[in-house]
């Protein structure tokens, strides 16, 4: 009788397409516009993937500098293949002897890694003092939402988002982007509904009032933003629908694009009035709260 295979954690499954993902994103980015660039990773868990984008672009990386630094308790001494030229990798035991110039990306997992929450925030912090750093969190479920946002804040990063990563069977981690660049977040954000809609997750929007998990598609389902676009245009009044985009930017775990698809449903519905009446909606279309 063969031996049952294990199925692979649904949520490392996704965690490592989202950083797969950006990291092919990212990578682009900072090799166009800077001549060296860091990637920090907390343990192995996801070395293999980021060694291998990297390896993609090994044609980019002439004239170019990427620094691999896998940090944490228990990382040991990190063994890899034949690193193209441009690219080094080396393990970094204390936390607190980490050294970052330049732009960055960290990849921060304190679910399936030896990192301790105190460890993250304290390398969030350190990373943080510099432009263009960025940082990706995976976190318990029970971790604050609020408080991690004014965190992130205090360290310099602007923009964010938060997503809850909900199990068939009920169990669920954080996953926390943060950048000083809100093209970076939109681009994010892009990748992360872009992943693999049978993976066994949901998504859920942790300041989301009725707690309702959202399959991943492409063409997601929008009734939370809706709530949400209703309850800021009631705050305002009226506003452009590029105002509402960028809210949606900024405060949820949607797209702006899925702001329009969200407003045209709610106008349709007559629950918002809009100018022009007719017509497709654009970034320029002013809508309005109905009392």
């Amino acid at each position: 009788m063969s031996e049952r295979v294990r199925r692979p954690d649904p949520h490392l499954a996704v965690k490592r397409e989202v950083l797969v993902r950006y990291l092919d994103a990212w990578t682009v980015s900072v090799l166009r516009s800077h001549r060296s660039a860091t990637y920090v990773e907390s343990g192995t868990t996801v070395f293999a993937d980021a060694f291998q984008v990297f390896g993609e672009f090994a044609d980019r990386l002439d004239g170019h500098h990427l620094d691999m630094l896998i940090v944490g308790p228990e990382t040991g001494q990190v063994m890899v293949g034949e690193a193209p030229a441009g690219l080094s990798v080396r393990s970094v035991a204390d936390p607190a002897n980490l050294s970052v110039a330049g732009p960055a990306l960290a990849y921060l997992d304190v679910v399936d890694s030896a990192l301790t929450e105190q460890d993250a925030w304290q390398l969030v912090t350190s990373l943080a003092r510099g432009r263009a750093r960025e940082v990706l969190l995976a976190l318990p479920a029970a971790e604050q939402t609020e408080n991690h946002r004014e965190r992130l804040r205090a360290a310099g990063s602007a923009c964010m988002v938060t997503v809850e990563l909900v199990a068939d069977d009920g169990r669920a981690q954080l996953l926390v982007f943060a950048t000083g660049d809100s093209k970076h977040l939109a681009t994010f954000k892009n990748e992360l509904w872009a992943v693999d809609e049978f993976a066994g997750i949901r998504y859920r929007d942790p300041l989301d009032i009725e707690r309702t998990a959202v399959d991943i598609s492409l063409t997601p389902q929008l009734r939370p933003l809706r709530r949400v676009l209703l309850a800021e245009l009631a705050r305002r009044g009226s506003c452009t629908v590029a105002e509402l985009q960028q809210h949606t930017l900024l405060e949820t775990i949607y797209r702006p694009a899925d702001a329009i698809g969200a407003l045209t449903a709610e106008a349709a519905a007559g629950g918002v009035t809009r100018e022009p009446v007719k017509g497709r909606l654009t970034p320029r279309t002013v809508v309005g709260h109905i009392e």
